[in-house]
């Protein structure tokens, strides 16, 4: 999908990207993705609220980084879970 949008990573001069990406391409966070995908996934296993709360923790981790937009985590949990859902 990253590919597809294409859409750049955030650049601002005064607060630099804490962490190195593999790509410069931002949406959505694959992060966010990954995460709340598991998160749908396990819930039978492990309380909801616990995967959840990690994987918010996950996702909001990458804007303080400075390689997400919040937009990016927000598409990005959508995604997980609808894929979380299908699996």
């Amino acid at each position: 999908m990253k590919r597809i949008v294409r859409r750049p990573r955030p650049q601002l001069d005064d607060l630099p990207q804490l962490t190195h990406t593999l790509s410069q391409l931002s949406f959505p966070s694959a992060h966010s993705t990954t995460s709340f995908a598991a998160a749908r996934v396990y819930r039978e296993l492990l309380p909801a609220p616990l995967l959840y709360g990690i994987a918010s923790s996950l996702a909001l981790s990458r804007l303080y980084l400075g390689v997400h937009y919040p937009s990016d985590i927000a598409a990005g949990a959508l995604l997980g879970t609808a894929i979380g859902e299908v699996l």
